[in-house]
């Protein structure tokens, strides 16, 4: 990495912030389609399909946010090289936690969905 010149690192970078971004765009896709097919199919599942469905939406999720820690990974080692060089780069750390937050919430709520009893007089 030492041949890149800054230029490069930073487009690097920038091209790592948007790979990180269509993951949490795939993630919401992947969320929203769970808890519609969920929803549409409640009549046809039972117990051992809504823990496939989960399992499925969950190493889904996990894929997800380990190619996202990557890619996160990846920018501290540009952005470190680039302090070396005497370049300052600031993270998106609001931004970050934000996403965390919101990626946990949702997968919270997107499990609570599909095991939500909808027997016993719920909608």
């Amino acid at each position: 990495m030492d041949a890149l010149t800054v230029a490069e690192a930073l487009e690097l970078i920038r091209i790592n912030e948007e790979a990180m971004s269509t993951q949490f765009e795939t993630w919401l896709t992947i969320t929203f389609a769970s808890i519609v097919s969920v929803f549409v199919g409640k009549h046809l599942l039972n117990r051992l399909m809504r823990w496939l469905v989960t399992l499925l939406y969950l190493l889904a999720s996990l894929m997800v946010i380990a190619m996202t820690l990557y890619l996160a990974e990846s920018n501290a080692q540009i952005v470190a090289l680039l302090a070396g060089r005497g370049v300052a780069v600031a993270g998106p750390v609001f931004a970050g936690s934000v996403a965390l937050c919101l990626f946990l919430a949702g997968v919270g709520t997107t499990v609570y969905f599909i095991h939500m009893d909808t027997e016993s007089g719920g909608n």
